[in-house]
């Protein structure tokens, strides 16, 4: 819908006195005159009024409101704007010696300058590992950090490590304040069907009303002709966030069908069930031909790589049984692994990180880098990285954070498959999102060329198996970025 835009005070100056001259030619309306004057006074009503209005088309129209205006619009349809809030009910794990306490304003931070609590006072009572329960103290979705995130201890009572290791997942995870287009898409998929007559504008609503999920699918009359079936995908505020827990499902289908002590939102006599979408596991290698001085920092082939042997527990170095420098490796280079980022969950992130020292005169050899491993789970090897690796490792983990469910041959599933939300992975869709990659502002990448996927990957129909509802989707689970030349 276009917005109209309103004339300047000066412009419908113009516009009148035109008028006037054209219908009362003995009018004087030259600079300075009565007439003038009076059109000067008309026009500046004729501008206040039009602004008014148009900003008040604006603060209640949903596709144009914004901010407080839009908060306040939502809240007229029972929406309220998440707002951020900190990672919660995780466990840090600390090694202690003796006997000792620690007080409930105990706090870790992160590398990243995230602080953290422990949720209760507690004690230890002979030498070894305390795990303690503990939330951020900080808001935000980078409070939420993997299990094996190495944390540095404030000021630690006697006897307690100055570093401390996630030891269990945060139970509800960090998330940004809702943006303006997110809670704008919520509103609009609620407008989309008034009441609580459980269309699937409903469904999705009520999805969505558990704060993890930040997006939900509905496949009507799939098991039977009552039937609602709906899949949740998470926050893509991690790698591998999108894909939720149990306990999350659990959560969505209580919400939504009740339970013996509360009230459901679905209609009496639908059949609800929310599902988890199943895996369809896809890695990623391509070779990319780079600008001048925008490859890999080492290797003596394109192809080069070291294997790991090992990632030590609290991320800051990992080994090699092969001499570093047979493939260049020194001290400022940049290399990439491959680590978990779910330990429930065959995930990995594609991790940068610049080389800070090498120890070691025979196998195995300790390369340690600027910035932990987020987990000392890691597969592969280390690959050679340069500087446009990180960009190009967010630019695919984003076309693949942007796959929905496979669709249903009998065409019941909401919202549809469109080109923003695409079922399948497209290579030429994943080629330009490498291609794009800007490094100090210009595109820095000439060519790709595909190991895997080598080409389009279709995901399976999301269909019945058995009595079960199964939702598929793709899911990144590693990535190989390599350059056909040196950073030089």
């Amino acid at each position: 819908m276009p917005s109209y835009t309103t004339p300047t005070q000066e412009e419908l100056l113009a516009i009148i006195r035109a008028g006037w001259n054209t219908w009362l030619q003995d009018m004087d309306t030259s600079d300075g005159s009565p007439e003038y004057h009076l059109g000067n006074v008309i026009a500046q009503a004729v501008v206040a009024s039009m602004g008014n209005a148009k900003a008040l088309h604006r603060d209640i129209n949903p596709l144009y409101s914004s901010e407080d205006d839009l908060s306040n619009l939502a809240s007229l349809y029972g929406l309220t704007r998440v707002a951020a809030r900190g990672a919660s009910d995780g466990e840090v794990r600390v090694t202690v010696t003796g006997t000792g306490s620690w007080l409930a304003t105990q706090q870790w931070r992160s590398a990243d300058g995230i602080t953290y609590q422990a949720d209760t006072a507690g004690s230890w009572s002979a030498s070894g590992n305390v795990d303690i329960p503990f939330s951020a103290v900080d808001t935000g979705a980078a409070t939420t950090k993997a299990v094996g995130t190495t944390l540095t201890t404030l000021s630690p009572p006697s006897g307690m490590s100055s570093v401390g290791t996630i030891q269990t997942a945060f139970t509800t995870i960090g998330l940004d304040q809702e943006t303006d287009e997110e809670l704008r898409e919520r509103l609009l998929n609620l407008l989309g069907g008034t009441g609580n007559s459980g269309n699937r504008g409903d469904f999705v609503r009520w999805m969505t009303d558990i704060d993890e999920v930040a997006e939900g699918y509905v496949y009507k009359a799939i098991r039977h002709i009552l039937s609602v079936d709906g899949t949740i995908f998470g926050h893509a505020t991690v790698p591998g966030g999108r894909w939720l827990t149990s306990a999350i499902l659990t959560d969505v289908n209580n919400y939504i069908n009740g339970t013996s002590t509360t009230d459901g939102q679905r209609a009496v006599g639908q059949d609800f069930l929310a599902v988890l979408p199943t895996a369809q596991d896809q890695a990623v290698d391509v070779e990319i031909t780079p600008d001048d001085n925008y490859g890999r920092d080492w290797g003596t082939a394109a192809s080069a790589t070291l294997t790991v042997s090992g990632i030590s527990t609290d991320g800051t170095f990992f080994t090699v049984t092969t001499d570093p420098s047979s493939e260049n490796l020194v001290v400022g280079d940049r290399v990439a692994i491959n680590i978990r980022t779910q330990s429930s969950a065959s995930h990995y992130h594609l991790e940068v990180r610049t080389v800070t020292n090498i120890v070691g005169s025979g196998s195995p050899w300790s390369i340690y880098v600027d910035t932990p491993f987020t987990d000392s789970t890691g597969t592969g090897p280390a690959y050679p990285a340069g500087p446009t690796t990180e960009a190009t490792v967010t630019a695919i983990e984003g076309i693949f954070d942007s796959l929905g469910p496979a669709d249903d041959a009998t065409g019941s599933r909401w919202p549809l498959v469109s080109s923003e939300r695409p079922t399948d992975l497209v290579l030429a869709d994943l080629n330009r999102s490498i291609m794009d990659v800007e490094v100090d502002g210009v595109r820095r990448h000439l060519n790709t060329s595909w190991t895997t996927p080598a080409s389009d990957v279709t995901a399976t129909a999301s269909a019945l198996s058995g009595s079960t509802f199964v939702a598929n989707a793709i899911r990144l689970t590693t990535t190989r970025i390599r350059y056909d030349k040196l950073n030089t």
